[in-house]
């Protein structure tokens, strides 16, 4: 007599729910995880939806949008049939969330054992003042931060990196840590949509920068210096990484949306227009009398880019010797316009003081062998996020 209903076996695959949330659009994915390790992360759907363009700028309006076209996504996701997720991972760009990253050293002049208990203080110590710090900063707003994420980059006893020091001896401990925080109201409107279509679902928070972090270090073994630059609707987001770790996180206000406003303003022209404009520059069928005059405004925009980003870059600590690789994400329809931008010897090598560097995109297929795809579509922005929370959740 079979008595195999006795027993239970744990599940090798769990299906889970992930949202892009952007400050141009909203990517959702249903998402295939292996929960044994073994295996890879597999899109079994996804699509992407526009949060609506404002030509002015008003946060409460743009979370309002924000959140339309989340619950557009996440109904789309709903009716296409793939099952409920045990989960929902809502992966935040800017400016939906801010990351510090965040050195801790400890010197004793006896050896001591470092232990998960000592971890675990020394990160709540953390997470306590910079929650404050925040709570402080924007107590007139009647909001308060909410820690969504912590990932420690790298443990180092006695100047040495360790990929497993627990139990291990030293004088000299430093940890290196990124902590992500939101606002709690932010959070809150984001449950309450996504709940609307998956009832009683545990929905969970993290960064973009983070995920991307995660994803081109597994891929990439070297270099391990590099930059990562997310360019979205409204921000451009910029991570330092130094010999494997994240050392500053930077953003300015200018993105695409950004771009498009600028077109409209001096064209005097509708938003579908602008990007019609920009897709027969791309493909140089513009006429010459035309080109002449659109050559010169893209000029313009390009250079108040590549101004925002020298600044940007120039806030960074004189010590710290800048990378000479880029990898950037971007949406398709601008994503070589600035790729073109950032290989201009007048932006990014005056910014970045180099001589000669290089631009990697990150476009959704060099991370096959790390992700699988169903529906055909290789979304890099799913992608990354798929590799970083499969990595996450089985680590």
């Amino acid at each position: 007599m079979c008595m195999g209903f006795l027993f239970t076996s744990k599940k090798k695959e769990k299906i889970i729910a992930i949202f892009d949330i952007g400050s141009g659009n909203v990517g959702g994915a249903m998402v295939r995880i292996p929960t044994d390790g073994n295996g890879l992360p597999v899109i079994i759907k996804s699509v992407r939806n526009e949060i609506r363009f404002n030509e002015k700028f008003d946060f409460n309006s743009f979370m309002n949008d924000m959140t339309v076209a989340l619950n557009l996504t996440a109904n789309s996701l709903f009716y296409k049939n793939v099952g409920s997720p045990e989960e929902i991972f809502c992966v935040l760009a800017s400016p939906w969330y801010l990351s510090e990253t965040r050195v801790v050293k400890i010197y004793q002049d006896k050896r001591f054992t470092f232990t998960k208990s000592l971890a675990g203080e020394l990160i709540e110590k953390e997470i306590s003042s910079l929650t404050q710090t925040y709570k402080d900063k924007y107590s007139s707003t009647g909001d308060v931060p909410e820690v969504i994420e912590q990932h420690t980059m790298a443990v180092i006893l006695d100047g040495s990196t360790d990929e497993n020091p627990l139990g291990k001896k030293c004088k000299v401990l430093e940890m290196d840590m990124v902590i992500s925080l939101t606002s709690k109201l932010c959070l809150n409107k984001i449950r309450e949509t996504l709940l609307k279509t998956f009832h009683n679902t545990n929905v969970k928070f993290s960064s973009f920068t983070v995920a991307s972090y995660l994803a081109v270090r597994d891929k990439y073994i070297k270099p391990d210096s590099y930059l990562l630059i997310d360019i979205s609707g409204e921000i451009t987001d910029i991570g330092v990484v130094v010999d494997g770790v994240i050392r500053s996180i930077l953003s300015f206000p200018f993105g695409k949306k950004t771009f498009f406003k600028y077109m409209c303003t001096k064209l005097d022209i509708e938003l579908r227009d602008a990007r019609e404009i920009f897709n027969l520059y791309n493909k140089g069928n513009l006429s010459s009398p035309f080109s002449d005059k659109i050559i010169p405004l893209f000029k313009s925009i390009e250079n108040s880019w590549g101004e925002a980003f020298s600044q940007c870059i120039d806030t960074l600590p004189n010590n710290l010797i800048l990378p000479d690789t880029i990898f950037l994400t971007a949406d398709n329809d601008i994503k070589s316009w600035f790729t073109n931008i950032l290989r201009n010897k007048e932006h990014a090598q005056s910014a970045l003081y180099l001589h000669k560097y290089n631009v990697v995109t990150l476009d959704g297929p060099e991370f096959l062998n790390m992700c699988d795809v169903n529906d055909g579509l290789c979304d890099p922005f799913l992608m990354i996020e798929a590799i970083s929370i499969m990595r996450k959740t089985n680590k």
